[in-house]
Order: C-alpha cells, then sequence, then structure tokens
C-alpha cells in the first residue's frame, strides 16, 4: 500500500513543473487521497522535491518525533486508561480536571492499589501531571475501539454549556440554587407521553434528571425535583410555553423565584444537546411504572457521576490574545459538589452528610451499575 509521504514523493517532479491550473489539480488529488489539508499537501511536495533533487532517499528520512522517548510510562498509559473507562469515558479536558477526584476513589475501593498491575505512586503522579492532549492522544487507539452509546455518558453536559448566562446576570445571585430547566417529551410505543425533567444549577452545575409517568401535573414534577434536590432550590428559569397560573401560586407559596426563557431580552438559547438522539424504551417493559422507575435509577447514577466526579468551569469574562482576538476565560475547573461545598450556603450537617456520600461512591461502581441499567433499557 503506497504510504501518504511516497503518493506526495510521485507528484513532486510533475507539481514542480506545472501551472497554476495543474498544480491545483494534482493538490486536489493529493488532499483527497491522504486527507492532508492543501497547505500541508503543498509543503510534502516541495519538501519531496527538494529531497530528490538532493538525492535523499525516503528510508534515510528520519522522522524525529517516532524516536523522542515518551513522558510517560506504559504502565501510567495502561492505568490512564482503566480510569478513562471507570469515570465514563470523558474527553481529556475533563478527565484531566477531575484526575485526583477520580484516582481517590477508584483507590479507596480497591480498583487501584500498590503494586497491582504495575500501579504504584509514581505512576499516580504522572497521572496527575498529564495533559489534556496527551490524555486525548493516548486513548486515540481505545476510543477507536470503542462503541459505546454516547447520549447516556451524561445528562445536563448540553445544558451546561449552553446556559445563557451572559443574559441572565439580572437573574441570578452569586450562590447556588438557581437552577434551568429543560422538559422533554417522550412517546411510549401505547402512545403516553411521560416527561423527563432536568434541573441544573446556573452556578454550579449541579444536575437532577426524573421521568415522570403520564398525566403527571407539572406543578408536582417541579415540586418533587426540588425535594430531590440537596440544598435550598431559590429560583427556576422555565421553558417559555411552561408557566401558569398553579405554578405561581406553588413558586410564591415556596418562596422561589421563577421566570420563563421569554424573559431574556435577547431571546434564548435553549439547550439542544442535553438529550440529544434520546430514545428510552419505555413501553419494552410489561408495566410502563417499572419501566420509569428503572430509568429512574439510571438517571440518578448519572447524576451522581457528574455532580461528585465531573469537573464544570464558569464563564469569568473576556480576554485579548496577542492577536488582539477575543478569548472566553474561565475558572478553574472543579466539581459541582466542591462548588457547593464552598458555597457556603449549606449547615454543619448538610456538609457532613455530602462528604460521607462523596466518600462512599466508587465512580467504577457508578459506571458498571449505569452500564447495567443501559443494557435492560434496549
Amino acid at each position: 500500500m503506497t504510504s501518504p509521504i511516497q503518493l506526495a514523493r510521485t507528484y513532486a517532479r510533475s507539481y514542480q513543473a506545472s501551472s497554476r491550473k495543474d498544480k491545483g489539480t494534482i493538490l486536489d488529488t493529493l488532499t483527497e487521497a491522504t486527507g492532508w489539508t492543501r497547505d500541508h499537501a503543498r509543503h510534502q511536495l516541495r519538501s519531496q522535491f527538494h529531497q530528490i533533487r538532493a538525492g535523499v532517499s525516503p528510508a534515510s528520512v528520519v522522522d524525529r518525533r517516532r524516536l523522542r522517548p515518551k513522558k510517560f510510562s506504559p504502565r501510567a498509559q495502561q492505568a490512564l486508561e482503566l480510569v478513562w473507562r471507570a469515570s465514563g469515558r470523558p474527553c481529556g479536558k475533563y478527565l484531566e480536571a477531575g484526575m485526583s477526584v477520580c484516582l481517590d476513589s477508584l483507590e479507596r475501593h480497591g480498583h487501584l492499589r500498590e503494586g497491582r498491575h504495575g500501579y504504584s505512586s509514581s505512576v499516580r503522579r504522572e497521572l496527575l501531571d498529564i495533559s489534556a492532549a496527551t490524555i486525548d492522544r493516548y486513548l486515540r487507539g481505545a476510543k477507536a475501539g470503542d462503541h459505546d452509546d454516547s447520549w447516556l455518558t451524561g445528562t445536563g453536559a448540553g445544558m451546561r454549556s449552553s446556559l445563557p448566562r451572559q443574559r441572565m446576570r439580572s437573574l441570578l445571585e452569586a450562590e447556588p440554587g438557581y437552577f434551568l430547566v429543560e422538559m422533554l417529551t417522550i412517546t411510549t410505543p401505547s402512545d403516553e407521553d411521560c416527561i423527563t425533567v432536568t434541573f441544573t444549577d446556573v452556578e454550579i452545575g449541579w444536575v437532577c434528571t426524573r421521568t415522570f409517568a403520564p398525566g403527571t401535573q407539572v406543578v408536582d414534577m417541579l415540586a418533587q425535583m426540588v425535594r430531590a434536590v440537596p440544598f435550598i432550590v431559590t429560583g427556576v428559569l422555565l421553558p417559555s410555553a411552561v408557566p401558569d397560573s398553579a405554578i405561581e401560586t406553588w413558586a410564591k407559596d415556596n418562596l422561589i423565584e421563577f421566570h420563563c426563557m421569554s424573559d431574556l431580552r435577547h431571546g434564548s438559547r435553549v439547550p439542544d444537546r442535553t438529550f440529544s438522539g434520546l430514545d428510552l424504551p419505555l413501553g419494552t417493559p410489561h408495566h410502563l411504572d417499572p419501566a420509569i422507575a428503572r430509568v429512574n435509577k439510571l438517571w440518578s447514577a448519572l447524576a451522581d457521576r457528574l455532580n461528585y466526579f465531573m469537573p464544570v468551569k464558569n464563564p469569568m469574562g473576556w480576554r485579548l490574545t496577542p492577536a488582539g482576538e477575543r478569548r472566553r476565560e474561565y475558572d478553574r475547573p472543579d466539581t459541582p459538589v466542591s462548588r457547593l461545598i464552598a458555597s457556603g450556603i449549606l449547615c454543619p450537617e448538610q456538609t457532613r452528610e455530602l462528604h460521607e456520600k462523596s466518600q462512599g461512591l466508587d465512580i467504577a461502581g457508578l459506571t458498571a451499575r449505569i452500564e447495567e441499567l443501559k443494557s435492560t433499557l434496549r
């Protein structure tokens, strides 16, 4: 099979001797065959032409990148893949930020032990030093052979990234408690509509998701979601078509401020990736109620993995690059539970309970539980 470099070498002489139009044709052929960009293809054609003229054979050209020693040991790479799979296959950016929390959980519950499968304190230090780009590069092979259902790797992720935060400053307090609400209707094979509701805290990224049986009133859904949140809910941002008099009365009685998407001055950006590709087969079991209960167990496990192990980051402003471009600035990534505890809104008893739950959660066990529940819903 001809390699891309050999193909470039084949076209190198004719490229140099061709007209501008013919050079464009050669570039089109080469980029289509190799997947290179046109700039890289030009560079390779010129480089191969100079090597041919100097009498340099392809075999004598040293690829210094391949000779460069790897910074991280094979044992660290093996442990990295284990951490990646146990934590739900996140991208390198979030795995890097949550590496310490994930390693602590895996060590605490015996999945990583000193002297077992090559794991040691030096391997841990390597994993803590590894960058997001290196994580993605080392996991390229594992990801290529992985066919996991990505739509259930995390709920709320799309909502976190799509928050119209810059337009909500007038609605927000600088503390946890204000939630963005998404409602998704899922029609079962029996033509009944189940509603899946997701609460996402705008300040800290805390996620809570639940599916409700057909016929449940919206105000009852909101009341149950508020009770499921382990801290005080001070406000909700609802879809434009949802608010009615019953919700207004409920919010007033519970001292909860509520707004709808239409309150945002320049329109809204409704999250569109949280339930991307969602197709819950709620009609597969003989009875709908057991299926909904199973789905809610799945949502609970996913929320625990996100809230206790997956860091989030908040936009803080803008900065100018040396080239004069505006770039968004973010704060240091941290898990929602760490942000919640650091906010100071919890009483000592609540803080202790969250610490105990955090210490008791096994991220590998959560991921295995999620996989098990997913298999029962197919």
